[in-house]
């Protein structure tokens, strides 16, 4: 028994282990908690997360931190740490003393630096090979709660050399060149024997399969940290999940984020949800030793999500669809594409050609060549606008106006073919809405900001497409945003009207402006404001939990732009 809410299911078969739910259970609700055995921050010469309990400080960085994190961050009720950094030599970052004179970090301090020195050399993560070094060392510290729990996940250290032969090797000739090193240097006979190169590496397989990555909190839920857990790693993934983890420093927390049946399999997801099903296999097969066959995977629409899925150009009709389904090739031992059209009558002449005609179908390949061509662009650094400010928008505005005139041909010629649930179009909207966002900042420009708002509305529907009945961070993220980005376009109504009053005043408005129809406006534009907080608290509790960071200040939000709490329009002054 994992809990009194889930249980391991042992299996001889080729499928193993899995889990299954022992009483019904409902969105939202909590299956276990857990500490892991070791974690480590992947940013881990950043002050801003410790070094040991990758707790986050309350140290901001202002240049690469948007206003929207900057809240988010200092109005988070439990940073209360100030960072101090390690007096042993290695320099890393801790929240407290407590955390650097740690028994695993006086250990592990003086073998960091010729890790990461070696781990950059030979090309390896250096977090894998530091986490891998942590827990090597916490192993002999508390070995008994190593046997009874992390030290009983698989490895799959045999698939790994048979797959990706040369991940091993690179990994083992890191190990013996820092091993060979601290022989060199003379060091202590005991520390040396802490060291075993199989374990290392076994180690190393053991991360890639079972660890799990804390993740920030901006819409980019970037991972900021990797832990080793146990009763989670017990969970078979599906691009179809059920449950929904979160981790925060050391804990893990597993909350179902659709109903589960009693005896029903528990699944987590492995990758990202948002990714077409390529990705994911690639991911996965790459990382974890094997292809899912899941209901999303094994249908070449993703369960009507489209996410990969171009109009058909022989049909023409606007309906139907031409859609990948991933295969392994067990010929040239790679993961590969066969397109199929949608139309179920046998009059499309793109199903009439055999596999491989269709694959090298001239059309096709220019459409994916295309689609390739356009995410290169899409996720270049010319779209950042990180520099962009008041001074020097001017000079930059000639820029910014190519790359939106490209942009807008991308639209025209490449996404027009693509179906508008396609990975394509939500790089766009995300893209374009961020854009926009920046620009309306830089020129105070009313209608920036409302094509801002337009695009992140449709990314906000392409997310729900793909994530269906079922609920996520993203969820939360998207609505959170869609609400703050409002509120900005409601400062500027509300802005707008008071100038018009104040010249109706001194008589010197020359415009015929329906100020009861303004108002009005700005009303509804609260009740949206307050309808996004409130769906994105609602999926936040759903998800993180009531007494989560996130959650309490997304209730604050939701309060804060209820009509039904004021009795009186918002003016100029009211805080965003």
């Amino acid at each position: 028994m994992i809990t009194d809410k889930c249980k391991l299911v042992n299996n001889n078969d080729e499928r193993g282990n899995y889990v299954v739910s022992t009483n019904e259970i409902k969105v939202g609700e909590l299956l276990f908690s857990e500490e892991s055995f070791s974690s480590i921050p992947l940013e881990f010469h950043n002050k801003q997360y410790c070094f040991l309990c990758c707790k986050q400080s309350e140290i901001i960085d202002d240049k690469n931190t948007t206003t929207e994190e900057q809240t988010t961050k200092t109005t988070t009720k439990d940073i209360n740490n100030k960072p101090i950094q390690c007096k042993f030599g290695c320099n890393m970052w801790f929240c407290s003393e407590e955390c650097s004179n740690d028994m695993t970090h006086q250990l592990e301090c003086s073998f960091i630096t010729k890790f990461i020195e070696s781990s950059v050399k030979n090309e390896c993560d250096v977090s894998t090979c530091l986490l891998a070094l942590r827990i090597i060392i916490k192993n002999k510290i508390q070995s008994e709660k190593y046997q009874e729990t992390v030290g009983k996940l698989s490895n799959q250290k045999e698939k790994f050399l048979e797959t990706n032969k040369s991940f091993i090797e690179k990994y083992e000739n890191n190990f013996q060149q820092v091993f060979d090193q601290l022989k060199q240097e003379n060091s202590d006979p005991s520390l040396l024997a802490i060291f075993n190169k199989d374990e290392f590496i076994e180690l190393v397989c053991s991360i890639y399969v079972n660890s799990f990555a804390g993740l920030s909190n901006d819409f980019n839920r970037i991972p900021i940290s990797n832990g080793y857990f146990y009763k989670p790693a017990l969970l078979n993934h599906s691009c179809e999940p059920n449950i929904f983890f979160t981790v925060k420093d050391l804990k893990l927390e597993m909350r179902a984020c659709k109903k589960i049946e009693k005896d029903q399999e528990i699944f987590d997801s492995y990758v990202d949800l948002l990714l077409p099903t390529i990705e994911r296999q690639k991911i996965l097969f790459n990382s974890k030793n094997f292809i899912c066959k899941c209901l999303r995977c094994s249908d070449s629409t993703e369960g009507e999500r489209y996410i990969s899925s171009i109009y058909c150009f022989h049909c023409n009709d606007g309906v139907e669809f031409i859609s990948p389904e991933v295969f392994y090739n067990t010929d040239t031992k790679r993961l590969e594409e066969n397109w199929k059209c949608s139309n179920t009558t046998g009059t499309c002449k793109f199903n009439e050609k055999e596999q491989n005609q269709r694959n090298k179908d001239n059309e096709l390949e220019v459409i994916l060549s295309d689609i390739k061509e356009f995410k290169e662009f899409i996720n270049g650094e010319d779209l950042l606008l990180s520099n962009v400010n008041s001074s020097t928008a001017d000079q930059e505005m000639p820029i910014i106006e190519n790359i939106l005139k490209r942009l807008l041909r991308y639209e025209r010629d490449i996404l027009s073919k693509l179906n508008l649930n396609h990975q394509c179009w939500l790089l766009f909207h995300l893209k374009l809405s961020k854009t926009f966002e920046k620009l309306s900042l830089v020129y105070n420009n009313f209608d920036y900001l409302i094509q801002s708002i337009q695009h992140y509305k449709e990314m906000t529907r392409i997310v729900e497409s793909i994530l269906k009945d079922s609920t996520s961070g993203e969820l939360v993220d998207c609505y959170c945003h869609l609400g703050r980005i409002n509120e900005k376009y409601l400062l500027s109504l509300i802005k707008q009207r008071n100038q018009f009053i104040q010249l109706k005043l001194q008589n010197k408005n020359k415009e015929d402006v329906d100020i009861e129809k303004l108002n009005v406006d700005i009303k509804n534009l609260l009740k949206f404001i307050n309808h996004c907080y409130l769906n994105s608290y609602n999926h936040s509790v759903l998800v993180y939990g009531n007494n989560h960071s996130k959650s309490i200040q997304l209730n604050e939000m939701v309060l804060k732009s209820n009509l039904k709490s004021t009795t009186t329009i918002p003016n100029s002054t009211t805080s965003s």
